[in-house]
């Protein structure tokens, strides 16, 4: 089985658009754990939202397009919506269908507010998949291949801020070839040394590699 992880920039999303809840800097999304289409054209779904999570509440039951809003019992920021479904999704979760894609749930917003997907399938299906994305969502391939149950485990390895940085330096390009950022570009965007930053990335490396021999 096949992976394909990409990111689409600054997501339009009427329950988080940009990654913020109708703007409000105080609330901001974290993930998507689950979205499905119904019938009637609604969807359901279970977001999980970070920052003050009162006004999330309020802000999510004054939007017109979300019909049901309830907060889950523990205090983790998880919300279960019942939306008009906006094309976005409407078309994604289509495209999916379609060509028997599954989506390794869950896709997760980045500190900017773009959408990480990661999808699995055969090949022919992926690629045929990524070709009817509609003009209007870009995308910027991250990773691509074969699939290992474990993949997302790696993440567990790693503490809050060596995922923050390690995200940081994805979305820069830090690991690209060639490199569209240097360890002084992204000490500038985290405020700290490059020195930290080229030590906090060694310690991932070596995390990764270590688990994955």
């Amino acid at each position: 089985m096949r992976y394909i992880t990409f990111v689409i920039p600054q997501v339009d999303d009427e329950r988080c658009p940009n990654g913020e809840c109708d703007g409000d800097s105080a609330v901001e999304g974290e993930a998507i754990h689950y979205i499905n289409l119904l019938d009637d054209g609604t969807g359901v779904g279970l977001y999980q939202l970070r920052g003050d999570f009162e006004r999330a509440t309020e802000v999510l039951e004054a939007n017109p397009d979300v019909l049901t809003c309830e907060q889950s019992a523990a205090s983790d920021g998880l919300v279960y919506l019942h939306f008009r479904a906006n094309s976005l999704m409407t078309d994604l979760l289509g495209i999916f269908r379609r060509y028997e894609i599954v989506v390794d749930w869950p896709m997760e917003y980045t500190d900017r507010g773009d959408l990480r997907v990661t999808m699995l399938g055969e090949d022919e299906g992926i690629r045929e998949a990524i070709g009817e994305l509609p003009d209007g969502i870009r995308i910027t391939l991250e990773g691509m291949g074969e699939y290992r149950p474990d993949m997302r485990q790696l993440a567990s390895l790693l503490t809050d801020r060596q995922r923050e940085l390690l995200e940081l330096a994805i979305d820069e390009g830090y690991y690209e070839i060639p490199r569209r950022a240097t360890l002084r570009d992204l000490a500038e965007r985290a405020e700290i040394s490059a020195g930290t930053v080229s030590e906090h990335l060694r310690k991932i490396e070596i995390k990764v590699i270590m688990e994955l021999v």
